[in-house]
């Protein structure tokens, strides 16, 4: 939709792809990239119909599969393929004859696309890019921003605002405008954000009174781009390297258990407590023993007379 002068010279490309400006349609397959609300939104933002074809007619979409076909043979010549299944793949391994970055792997594919366009069709005998010139002559149309176009079509998501800014791929981002809108986090719907995963070292999020996306740093101050992909390996080493022994957690929670068994309830402490306040406070009857007067006791007491009974002789 943008022109790529800009872009190729980035990345040190030479060649031109002068293809650019906004379709007034798309035919799409039945992918979930396809399907998402990111790229309908997208696409109604700038006024794009999308037309979904039928499962099964894979021969209607001959351009955009034969461009296709062409980046794969570049891909599967590069070192760290991984081939079409784990059949085709065999024996080689992908993660250790990887060589290339991202940047690199970019161009490539860049390349791979520039030279699609420079090819002769081998049925119709013309070159994509000549066709482009002869039915698209340049005039004065409006090119889109590429930052906006970029915007609209990134992957989105809603987080609400914490005090330390905006969670997200455990990662905070905070900027000095959102200070304000930390004291009304109760009163503002989860605010809409997107995200390149090819750098989360800045996230945009929509400002909610002006719906104008802004940019957002990371709330460490780490600057350094790096790709969701390598962030998430980065974590899942951290975390497989600092993984304790299952016997250790095994051992720690049967202590637990021990000592939650050896103890007894508030509830019972507190009972036990009231009961022996009571029996301590209760009068004792040993303590009245020694306490009895002389004159209580003058004496042993006299032998109570004997009842006589008549006796009759028979």
């Amino acid at each position: 939709m943008c022109r790529k002068d800009d872009w190729l010279a980035e990345r040190g490309i030479a060649h031109p792809w002068e293809m650019c400006g906004r379709p007034k349609q798309i035919v799409v397959d039945s992918a979930n990239e396809f399907q998402s609300s990111t790229f309908t939104t997208g696409c109604a933002d700038f006024g794009i119909t999308v037309r979904t074809r039928s499962k099964g007619t894979v021969h209607r979409g001959g351009v955009v599969e034969r461009l296709l076909g062409k980046v794969n043979t570049v891909l599967r010549s590069l070192p760290g393929k991984t081939g079409r299944s784990i059949a085709d793949r065999g024996d080689y391994s992908s993660d250790e004859r990887a060589s290339l970055t991202f940047a690199a792997l970019e161009r490539c594919i860049a390349l791979a696309i520039i030279d699609h366009n420079q090819t002769q069709n081998a049925r119709k005998l013309t070159v994509p890019r000549l066709e482009w010139e002869r039915r698209f002559p340049p005039m004065d149309r409006p090119i889109d921003d590429p930052d906006q176009v970029l915007l609209n079509f990134l992957p989105r998501t809603t987080r609400r605002i914490s005090p330390q800014g905006v969670s997200l791929f455990a990662i905070d981002y905070f900027e000095q405008w959102l200070g304000p809108l930390v004291a009304r986090r109760d009163r503002l719907p989860p605010l809409d954000l997107c995200y390149d995963p090819r750098d989360i070292s800045r996230i945009y999020i929509a400002d909610p009174d002006t719906r104008i996306w802004r940019p957002v740093k990371r709330r460490d101050g780490v600057t350094m781009p790096i790709t969701l992909w390598q962030h998430e390996a980065d974590r899942a080493r951290t975390r497989e390297s600092q993984q304790r022994p299952a016997q250790e957690k095994t051992l720690l929670r049967r202590e637990i258990a021990a000592t939650v068994a050896g103890a007894k309830s508030k509830k019972a402490h507190l009972r036990e407590m009231t009961r022996a306040r009571h029996a301590a406070d209760a009068p004792k009857a040993y303590q009245n023993v020694g306490q009895v007067s002389e004159a209580t006791h003058t004496g042993p007491e006299a032998d109570r007379p004997r009842r006589v009974f008549p006796v009759e002789t028979w």
